[in-house]
């Protein structure tokens, strides 16, 4: 995850910025070259799908329901190509509750900024539930029972932690 988020960061200054399906195309791109391993695939599969479903709005402004469904879109891109679903102790136990919370705070009329951080709280609660989960998918299971139940999910941790992080971010940047 450092590696991906350190690539990002160099990268940045080339993304097309004003282009959010191409940004996140990139920020894909800059994953699947920096980081290793499952997570750096299954991270590079999240933006790919985030990147179709956000491409037919590139060049305008992406709306928060948009953004909403692009979620959903690399949410369910995870689960099919990685095999896990809830309840497998794996970085999908942090992103569905937040993908709940998140379509479900825009649909009540939520303020965009308040209904991200609010689903960044479920993203956080969602990998702490994990610590209760027997580990189906992912290297959690490899690893015994009893060392599994004293700490969440790294993926579901990791993820949660970035989710958190561009919510909070966005809060600070649109505080008035």
């Amino acid at each position: 995850m450092y590696r991906g988020a350190k690539a990002i960061l160099e990268d940045i200054k080339n993304y097309p910025l004003n282009d959010a399906a191409e940004t996140v195309n990139e920020i894909g791109s800059t994953i699947r070259r920096a980081m290793g391993g499952t997570s750096g695939i299954i991270d590079t599969i999240f933006c790919k799908a985030a990147y179709t479903q956000l491409k037919p709005s590139s060049g305008s402004v992406v709306m928060p329901k948009q953004w909403a469904e692009a979620l959903a879109a690399s949410i369910a891109a995870v689960t099919k190509y990685g095999g896990a679903s809830a309840g497998y102790r794996t970085l999908l136990d942090a992103l569905l509750p937040a993908s709940s919370v998140l379509q479900e705070k825009l649909n009540a009329g939520e303020n965009p900024i308040t209904a991200f951080v609010l689903s960044s709280e479920a993203a956080l609660t969602g990998a702490e539930l994990t610590k209760k989960m027997q580990a189906q998918a992912g290297r959690s299971t490899y690893v015994s029972s009893e060392l599994l139940s004293t700490v969440p999910d790294p993926g579901a941790m990791a993820v949660a932690t970035w989710y958190r992080v561009a919510a909070l971010a966005l809060q600070q940047k649109y505080k008035s």
